[in-house]
């Protein structure tokens, strides 16, 4: 009878053990931390500031397109967020828009910079690019052109005053000529004047008079006194002239970046362009958009336009601006990237995502859908 008491009493005690540590471990349990699961967060809204820069970002009514419109559209796709596009008016105000923590990404694209660094965080490079340089395009050229610098008020006030003395020193020769030598100098007014006229000239042209002379003292003061100050007269006359007309090819132009030393630049404010500039001795001129910066040129406020090359070629293009040209090579090289706020999480995520843009190839296919291939 024991046996079986105590043989029915085991599988009772091996139940109560059970449980009491089952009660152990709930307990134990109740003092640790629950585990969360990392997941990376998706769905999230970014703050993209954006403001018009010629193929970069533009506007079709209210909807922004543009090179890096497209660059952003795909960077959030892979990151798997939204996007709230914040515009801006000027290259400062979209700075400030990081700066001041009122958008979380400065689309730009922003040269990368030391000084840019100490103030803002700048991602990887999305595209390299450099500045070149715009001027004012001299269409009128040959015979034609050439008669309008002849119609310049220096030169028509020099050829004035050349007439005048040659009409003051004929009268004079031929008052005290036309009873002395009437053979050269006729008495008779109009004619007598005309043959003086024709003297001077010839003396003036070609050294002498084969078919004239003067006789009289008096006249051949004036005469002398015509030879000496009428060469001097007509040597700075041609010596104007030649200037005037030649002026826009031997000064005055700009055919690449040693050339900007001395010269009044328009540049877009805040934009690396000024530095450039200024590195090279030129005075630059700060406009708030690189199309201010254009009319300012056309109205001959500054003598050149520096500014990203591709930038610059596609603003002179589609403003339909025949009298502007891009010059010179490319200088001055920059990488550009995206603006964040100092310490954002989202630089490495951003970094990995545009690496892997890069070597996918998809960077380069925007590119040449916007700008095209270039070697």
């Amino acid at each position: 009878m024991d046996v079986i008491e105590t043989t029915r009493a085991r599988p009772l005690l091996f139940r109560h053990v059970i449980a009491c540590l089952a009660l152990m471990v709930g307990a134990a349990d109740l003092h640790a931390e629950p585990a969360v699961e990392e997941k990376p967060q998706t769905g999230r809204q970014l703050r993209v500031a954006i403001t018009p820069i010629a193929t970069a970002v533009e506007y079709r009514g209210t909807k922004p397109i543009g090179a890096m419109i497209d660059v952003w559209q795909e960077l959030a796709r892979r990151l798997d967020v939204t996007t709230e596009f914040i515009p801006k008016k000027t290259f400062v105000d979209l700075m400030g828009a990081v700066i001041d923590g009122e958008a979380d990404v400065s689309l730009g694209p922003m040269a990368i910079t030391e000084e840019r660094e100490r103030t803002l965080d700048l991602t990887h490079p999305v595209f390299h690019s450099g500045m070149r340089i715009a001027v004012r395009q001299k269409t009128d050229t040959g015979f034609l052109a050439a008669i309008r610098s002849m119609l310049s008020w220096q030169v028509l006030a020099l050829f004035g005053l050349v007439l005048a003395m040659a009409i003051v020193s004929g009268h004079l020769l031929w008052w005290f000529e036309r009873r002395r030598n009437p053979r050269s100098f006729p008495p008779e007014y109009p004619r007598g004047v005309g043959e003086a006229l024709w003297w001077i000239a010839s003396t003036i042209v070609t050294g002498g008079c084969d078919d004239k002379h003067v006789d009289g003292p008096l006249g051949r003061m004036v005469a002398f006194a015509w030879m000496i100050g009428g060469i001097g007269l007509l040597a700075a006359f041609t010596s104007v002239l030649t200037a005037t007309i030649t002026a826009e090819q031997v000064t005055g132009v700009i055919h690449g970046p040693r050339d900007l030393a001395g010269r009044s630049v328009g540049c877009q404010a805040a934009s690396v362009s000024a530095g450039s500039v200024r590195q090279r001795g030129g005075a630059p001129q700060e406009y708030a958009t690189i199309r201010d910066a254009l009319d300012a040129l056309s109205l001959g406020m500054v003598e050149a336009v520096v500014g990203e090359s591709e930038t610059l070629m596609l603003a002179v293009s589609q403003m339909g601006r025949s009298h502007l040209k891009i010059v010179g090579p490319m200088f001055d090289s920059y990488d550009y990237g995206l603006g964040l706020p100092n310490g954002s999480a989202l630089r490495e995520e951003l970094n990995t995502t545009i690496l892997r843009m890069r070597e996918d190839g998809s960077l380069e296919r925007i590119r040449e859908t916007w700008l095209g291939k270039h070697d």
